[in-house]
C-alpha cells in the first residue's frame, strides 16, 4: 500500500480501485508538487547583492568611458578602460565561490558519511535551529532482541532460563512470528523469528497491513484445516486492545504492563489471535474475533556517541525534536538517555486535535513527539518553520516525502530508506547514524563561514581594483589597468577564492556557537564595513605610489609600480581577511599552505611581468630601479598590517556561524 509493487512474472487477477493520483502513492505524489523547495538564506542574498553590484559596474563603467574619451579625445583608449573598470567590478567570482564552495563541500560531507544531494543544503545544514530525527536506527543500532515478555498477568526476563518458556508465552512468541512478515527485513520482525526460532517459506493466505488508522497488522494462515483459518495480529498494545474488545479492568491492565515495560526504554508491542471461517474472511482486521495473548518488550540499544552529538547540538544552539512512532513511554526514556531535556510528550492523537495556532505553541518548547504518523510531520515541519526556524528532517518512509522536501534540509536515511525518500531529501545519510548529522552540521558552519570571508575578500578587492580604473580619469593621469591587467589579477582572485579560502579548516568553537539567524544579510554591516576599511586602505596605497611615481619614473614605470603595489595589496588582502581567530604564524604553519603557494606563484609572475621583455611589452611596463621595488614591497607590507589592526580594533559582531 505505502511502497507499491512490481510484478515481473507469473499470472494473477487483480482487481483495480483507484489509479494515477487517487491512489495512495498517486497523493503522497502530488503532495510532493505542492510542497516547494525552499531557497538557501545564502542564494537569496547572493542574487540581491550580484544585481546591485551589475548595475553599479554598467553605469560607473559607461561613467569612465565618457570621462576618459571627453577629456583625451582617443576614444580606443577609454573604450578600454571602461571596459577594465566593467572587469574590475563585475562580481564573476561570486559565481566560483558559489560553485565550487559547496561542490568541494559535498565531497568533505560525503567522506562525513553524508551525501549531497542538494549543494545550497549545505549551506543552510549549518544554520539549522531545530533537528528532527527519527528514533530507531538514528538514535538507536536498530539491533532489536526481545528483552521481555508479558502473558497471563506475568512478567518474563529473557534468556528465560533451561527449562525454557511456559505455555503462555510459548504462544505469545510464536504468534508474534506468525504476524510479521515471512522474509522479514525490518530488525523488528527479525527479532521475533529468531525468538520463535521457526523458519517459514511459505507465505500467508491474506495480509491485513499497518496503517494511519489502525497501528496493527494481521496475517491469516491455512493450518491444514480446509474450513478454518488462523490470524495473528500483531501491533501498538492500545491498538490490540482495541482489536480485542477488553473490558476496562483488562485495558487497564494492558496500560499498566505497557508503561512498565516502555518505562524500561522497551518498544512495546501487542499480540493477538483469531480462528475464522476460511470462505468468509472479513475486510478489515476488526471484523475477526481476537483473544490477547500479551506484550513483547524489545531492546534497541542506544548509539554511544549519540549522547555527546546532542551535547554538540545543544552547545551550538541547535534544538533537537525526537520524532518516533513508539509508545510515549518508550519515547521519554530513550530521550532520557540520549541527554535530551524532559518537557513533557506530543503525542500524534493530540495533534491531529489541534489546529496549527495551537501546535506551533506545543512545538516551540516540545523535544519529544510520539505516536506520529508519517503524515503528521508534514505538519511538524510547517508549523516550525512558521515559527522562524531552520528546520533539518530525518525520514525514510514514502510518507515521509513531503516532510522532508519541505524542511530547509531534509534528511534521508540511506541505508533503510525508500528510493521516494531519498529523491525528496536534500541530503542523504549513508550510515543512518545521528552523530553523522552533527557532524555535517559543524561541516556546513565551516563551509558557510570560509565563504562569507570569500566573499568579504571579493568586496574589499574590488574597492581599489574600481579606484584605479576610474580615478585617473577625474585626476588626469594616465590610464593604470587595461583589460589584460584585469585578466592578470582574475588569475589571482578566482582560484584565491575557491581554494585559499575553502581550504580552512573549521575552529575549535565552530560548535559552541549559535546558529546564523535565518533573515541576516548574507554579508552584514560590521563585515561589509570592515571590508570596505580594507579596500579603501588598499586603494589610497595603490594611489600614493602611482602619484609619487608619476612624476619621478616614465609613464610604463610609473603604471608598473602602481600596478605593482595593487598586487601586492591583493595578496595582503588574502591574508587579512582569512578568519581572524589565528595569528600570522599559526596559520603559516597551519594546514592550509593554499594561500601561501598563491602568494609563491603571484610573486614569481609579477616579476616576470616587471623584468622579462616580452611580458613587459604586453603589460605595457618597463622595468622598475630597486629603489622602487622596494618601495612597492613597503607599501604592500604597510597595507597589511594596517588591515589586520583594522580587523582587531573594529567592533566584533555576534560570533556566528
Amino acid at each position: 500500500m505505502w511502497s507499491g509493487s512490481l510484478v515481473v512474472q507469473g499470472d494473477g487477477i487483480a482487481r483495480v480501485t483507484a489509479t494515477g493520483a487517487r491512489t495512495a502513492l498517486g497523493q503522497i505524489g502530488r503532495s510532493l508538487q505542492d510542497v516547494g523547495v525552499e531557497l538557501s538564506p545564502l542564494q537569496r542574498g547572493v542574487a540581491r547583492m550580484v544585481r546591485l553590484m551589475v548595475m553599479a559596474a554598467v553605469a560607473v563603467s559607461v561613467l569612465a568611458t565618457f570621462l576618459y574619451g571627453l577629456r583625451g579625445g582617443d576614444w580606443m583608449p577609454a573604450i578600454l578602460a571602461g571596459i577594465a573598470l566593467t572587469m574590475g567590478l563585475l562580481p564573476e567570482e561570486f559565481a566560483v565561490i558559489m560553485t565550487v564552495f559547496p561542490a568541494l563541500g559535498a565531497w568533505r560531507m560525503a567522506r562525513a558519511q553524508v551525501l549531497t544531494r542538494r549543494l545550497a543544503s549545505i549551506e543552510a545544514l549549518g544554520s539549522i535551529t531545530v533537528l528532527c530525527t527519527d528514533k530507531t536506527g538514528t538514535l538507536t543500532e536498530n539491533r532489536m532482541h526481545v528483552e521481555q515478555l508479558y502473558a497471563g498477568g506475568e512478567f518474563l526476563r529473557l534468556p528465560a532460563g533451561p527449562d525454557g518458556l511456559p505455555l503462555a508465552f510459548s504462544d505469545l512468541v510464536r504468534f508474534s512470528s506468525l504476524a510479521s512478515k515471512p522474509r522479514a527485513s525490518d530488525p523488528m520482525e527479525q527479532a521475533l523469528h529468531t525468538l520463535a526460532d521457526v523458519g517459514r517459506a511459505d507465505r500467508p493466505l491474506r495480509e491485513y497491513p499497518l496503517s494511519p488508522s489502525l497501528r496493527a497488522m494481521s496475517q491469516v494462515w491455512d493450518d491444514g484445516d480446509g474450513e478454518l483459518v488462523t490470524i495473528a495480529a500483531k501491533g501498538a498494545p492500545e491498538a490490540i486492545g482495541a482489536l480485542c474488545h477488553l473490558n476496562d479492568a483488562d485495558l487497564a491492565d494492558l496500560r499498566s504492563a505497557a508503561d512498565f515495560m516502555a518505562g524500561q526504554g522497551l518498544r512495546v508491542l501487542g499480540v493477538a489471535r483469531a480462528v475464522h471461517a476460511a470462505a468468509s474472511l472479513p475486510p478489515e482486521q476488526a471484523g475477526f474475533s481476537y483473544v490477547f495473548l500479551g506484550l513483547l518488550g524489545l531492546a534497541d540499544p542506544l548509539r554511544a556517541e549519540v549522547p555527546a552529538a546532542i551535547d554538540q547540538c545543544h552547545a551550538a544552539g541547535i534544538r533537537v525534536i525526537m520524532i518516533t512512532g513508539d509508545y510515549p513511554a518508550t519515547a521519554v526514556y530513550i530521550a532520557r538517555r540520549a541527554g535530551l531535556p524532559d518537557s513533557g510528550v506530543l503525542s500524534g492523537d493530540e495533534i491531529s486535535q489541534m489546529d496549527d495556532t495551537r501546535l506551533r505553541e506545543r512545538l516551540a518548547q516540545a523535544t519529544v513527539c510520539a505516536r506520529i504518523t508519517p503524515l503528521q510531520k508534514l505538519r511538524i515541519v510547517e508549523a516550525l518553520k512558521a515559527n522562524g526556524e531552520v528546520v533539518a528532517m530525518t525520514g525514510d518512509g514514502v510518507n515521509d516525502a513531503p516532510a522532508l522536501k519541505s524542511a530547509h534540509v531534509g534528511i534521508a536515511m540511506g541505508q533503510r530508506g525508500s528510493d521516494v525518500a531519498r529523491e525528496a531529501a536534500a541530503l542523504v545519510l549513508l550510515d543512518d547514524n545521528f552523530a553523522s548529522i552533527v557532524r555535517g552540521i559543524r561541516l556546513g558552519r565551516r563551509i558557510f563561514t570560509n565563504m562569507r570571508s570569500a566573499m568579504s575578500y571579493v568586496v574589499a578587492i574590488h574597492v581599489p581594483i574600481a579606484g584605479m580604473a576610474l580615478l585617473p580619469a577625474f585626476l588626469g593621469w594616465p590610464v593604470l589597468l587595461f583589460p589584460m591587467h584585469i585578466a592578470f589579477l582574475e588569475l589571482i582572485i578566482d582560484p584565491t577564492c575557491s581554494l585559499a579560502f575553502e581550504n580552512e579548516a573549521s575552529d575549535a568553537g565552530a560548535m559552541e556557537r549559535p546558529p546564523r539567524p535565518v533573515n541576516s544579510p548574507l554579508l552584514d554591516r560590521p563585515t561589509l564595513t570592515l571590508a570596505a576599511i580594507q579596500g579603501v586602505v588598499g586603494l589610497a596605497a595603490v594611489v600614493l605610489a602611482y602619484a609619487w611615481a608619476l612624476p619621478q619614473l616614465p609613464e610604463p614605470a610609473a603604471r608598473a609600480a602602481g600596478y605593482a603595489v595593487l598586487v601586492l595589496v591583493n595578496l595582503s588582502l588574502i591574508f587579512s581577511s582569512l578568519p581572524q581567530r589565528r595569528s600570522l604564524q599559526a596559520r603559516l604553519a597551519g594546514s592550509n599552505r593554499v594561500p601561501l603557494v598563491v602568494a609563491a606563484v603571484t610573486g614569481v609572475m609579477l616579476l616576470l611581468a616587471l623584468y622579462l621583455p616580452m611580458v613587459k611589452r604586453v603589460f605595457q611596463f618597463s622595468a622598475l630601479p630597486t629603489s622602487a621595488l622596494l618601495l612597492v614591497m613597503a607599501c604592500g607590507l604597510a597595507c597589511y598590517l594596517v588591515n589586520l589592526a583594522a580587523g582587531r580594533l573594529m567592533p566584533r559582531r555576534p560570533a556566528i556561524d
